[in-house]
């Protein structure tokens, strides 16, 4: 399956630069963070004057310092731009700056920075078109936001039809999703892309092979579907092959791949794969969900408490899973419901990727946990056995 292909692959790149820190000199930050975001194997964040910063893999140079050097601390992101959000992707990084304008570093084989070419960027690129934009969301190899104008657009790799542009042509630039559609949120992943209306209806494109456009089959789309079930909703989020959605009630539905329990729908499917959505176990009202590859978090909206289920090969989760689940002939680590990360922090914001996590405290810091191989963490420590099952500090915080 493709699916595993790119997974698989994205983690045998990382694993290849493996080494030790070489003494790397930890730089204080200026002041708190606003934001912070986990990618694939690198992780970025928004201090409180608007500076980025990243730190971990940097073979693309996603990290935007310039250079092609891994970090295990936060570095500042080349340029005087300033920046209101910050997005991590597998081997790029984008952001949109306090004039609106979006900017894109990193790899760049399928056109995924925006800039209308193919060459990697060690710094920020500006994104074509000269939209301004509210939001942005990173896939695989590719990049969605949504303009002023409240449109949706896409650019990078296209095979399966996650640009939504009723083509599987990759595009360098922005692309208008067809439709003409408005929405409020976008949430793109390795493969599949999904949007929220003004009037609360999610529809999904791209790759289907699990379900996750939530159409009731497994058949891919190049154009927006509509997801069934009939609910409204106030937040969606994809991830690697599946999505999770919130209501106006704060309840939460999944679907797509469930085979590490993903979905957080309990034992009374069997681990089966859900091709519409399903309500999830545990009965917790959310603020916030946020999926990554094979696994899922959320915050609470009762306590700031933040929640994961899933996979937990590497401790993304966020504590010892209570679960395992077989995948023939292995057995892995994994919840089939919601459970409380370690460490008893409240948190504002979560971001979940490929194999770990990252999340803003209610009080300003930034928390990493999980796989630590190449510096992602943030905390001066790298290796093919790094890796932390409770979240950890960002070093440099003051």
């Amino acid at each position: 399956m493709r699916l595993n292909t790119w997974y698989e692959a994205g983690l045998a790149a990382g694993m290849v630069l493996l080494s030790g820190c070489g003494g790397e000199t930890l730089e204080p930050l200026p002041s708190k963070f606003e934001a912070v975001v986990a990618g694939g194997i690198h992780s970025c964040g928004i201090v409180t004057d608007g500076q980025a910063f990243c730190w971990g893999n940097n073979l693309y140079g996603q990290v935007g310092d310039g250079s092609t050097k891994s970090h295990v601390y936060p570095v500042p992101v080349v340029g005087s731009i300033r920046y209101e959000m910050i997005i991590a992707g597998v081997g790029h990084t984008c952001g949109i700056a306090t004039t609106g304008a979006a900017y894109c570093w990193g790899f760049n084989l399928n056109g995924q920075l925006g800039d209308g070419t193919h060459t990697d960027r060690g710094t920020p690129a500006s994104v074509d078109g000269g939209f301004m934009w509210v939001s942005l969301s990173i896939g695989g190899s590719y990049t969605c936001g949504i303009a002023t104008d409240s449109l949706g657009y896409c650019w990078g790799l296209n095979n399966a039809g996650q640009v939504g542009d009723g083509t599987t042509t990759d595009r360098p630039s922005p692309t208008a999703v067809s439709g003409g559609r408005k929405f409020q949120s976008i949430s793109a992943h390795a493969y599949h892309t999904c949007a929220l209306t003004f009037a609360g209806e999610v529809y999904c494109w791209g790759s289907n092979d699990y379900g996750q456009l939530g159409t009731g089959n497994s058949d891919d789309s190049n154009t927006p579907l509509v997801v069934g079930g009939g609910l409204t909703w106030a937040a969606v989020s994809a991830g690697f092959s599946h999505t999770c959605g919130i209501t106006p009630e704060g309840n939460g539905y999944c679907w797509g791949r469930n085979h590490f329990g993903q979905l957080g729908v309990g034992d009374s499917v069997g681990g089966q794969d859900q091709t519409l959505p399903f309500p999830m176990a545990g009965g917790i009202v959310w603020a916030s969900i946020d999926l990554g590859a094979y696994f899922s978090c959320g915050i609470e909206a009762r306590t700031a408490a933040a929640y994961c289920w899933g996979y937990n090969g590497s401790g993304q989760l966020g504590a010892e899973a209570p679960d395992r689940c077989t995948v023939d002939p292995s057995v892995y680590q994994c919840a089939f419901v919601p459970f409380g990360v370690s460490g008893g922090h409240t948190f504002a914001a979560v971001s979940a990727n490929t194999q770990h996590t990252c999340a803003l405290s209610a009080d300003g810091f930034a928390y990493c946990w999980g796989s630590g191989t190449d510096g992602q963490l943030g905390n001066g420590q790298k290796g093919s056995q790094v890796f932390s099952i409770e979240p950890v500090r960002v070093a440099g915080q003051p």
